[in-house]
């Protein structure tokens, strides 16, 4: 089995661990419904980053946890990201493709979809349990859902408000995608009671989140659908306002907010291009990437704190 994502090529190393994470993930899915077990390979099979896992497995590197404890909170991590995937994307946004290719709602249906996102939040637990690691784990696992959660319900709220603030942004993303990182980066350091680290990695997970989520947003004004793999302008469309909007409400307030009570998304899109919108949200991923490099300084010198820092830093750079 290979990674179908080539982002991992020049770490071998790291690249194969994934592979063991992804088949212990693939292991754990015992549904006997036949449409709902495809769907979920299918997504596994989709091409994804899987970045959370390979923090995890990067920070755990800091600590005493066995390689079958590293494995399985990896996989856990990647699982449930990939079941608020399918809740946020498939089903909530209506998305049609991800990566190119269709959807799990857009293939199978939405009500598929559903119970593929719900049955990997019970792979999640059962797969730490039977790994022996403590309740007191899963309860903060259960604390990341509620957080990312409220980072889906702050977005929900600000649909369609032209009021929205950067700050209201932040405070959305840092839910819906810095708390997983946050978690991937923390989880082991919490088990091992390495308070320090643990308080040290959550801080660098939710900047290197908050960073990628802006890249994300970034790049859905900078790239073109090809590229990208999924439509561009499907969020404003469905009145989320990421950081290129904003940054282009702040520059000129009254002819954006115009064009876009008129759903004229096209001309918005050009006044995005041809502003000072996309190089302020570039700069804003960079400075939560330069906080999270400042904090990977810290960590314990060696190998796996240079490609911590290397991958955050790639990371910043990255078409898709």
């Amino acid at each position: 089995m290979d990674l179908k994502n080539n982002f991992w090529k020049d770490y071998p190393e790291l690249e194969k661990e994934l592979v063991q994470v992804q088949q212990l993930m693939k292991s754990h899915v015992t549904i006997k419904n036949s449409d709902v077990k495809s769907a979920i390979f299918d997504i596994f099979d989709a091409g994804g980053k899987m970045l959370r896992p390979a923090y995890l497995l990067l920070f755990s590197g800091f600590t005493d946890l066995s390689e079958n404890e590293r494995l399985a909170l990896a996989a856990s991590v990647e699982m449930m990201h990939t079941a608020t995937l399918v809740h946020d994307d498939d089903v909530i946004d209506h998305a049609d493709t991800r990566r190119g290719v269709a959807t799990l709602s857009a293939k199978y249906g939405p009500e598929i979809a559903v119970y593929a996102g719900d049955y990997l939040f019970i792979a999640v637990f059962r797969l730490m349990s039977e790994h022996s690691l403590e309740l007191s784990n899963l309860t903060k696992n259960i604390g990341s859902i509620e957080r990312l959660l409220g980072g889906e319900l702050g977005q929900l709220n600000h649909h369609f408000n032209l009021q929205q603030t950067l700050d209201d942004y932040i405070e959305n993303i840092s839910g819906k995608t810095g708390e997983l990182f946050a978690l991937s980066a923390s989880v082991a350091p919490l088990i091992s009671k390495n308070n320090t680290l643990t308080k040290r990695a959550y801080k660098i997970g939710m900047n290197i989140g908050i960073s990628f989520q802006i890249m994300d947003d970034y790049l859905d004004y900078a790239s073109t659908a090809q590229t990208l793999g999924k439509p561009v302008l499907e969020d404003i469309k469905q009145g989320i306002y990421s950081a290129p909007v904003l940054f282009a409400l702040q520059e000129n307030n009254a002819l954006v907010s115009e064009l876009i009570k008129n759903e004229k998304f096209d001309e918005v899109y050009d006044f995005i291009k041809t502003s000072d919108a996309l190089e302020k949200t570039k700069a804003l991923a960079k400075s939560y990437t330069l906080s999270a490099l400042n904090l990977i300084d810290k960590l314990p010198k060696g190998k796996n704190r240079e490609l911590i820092a290397e991958i955050t830093r790639k990371l910043l750079e990255r078409t898709l």
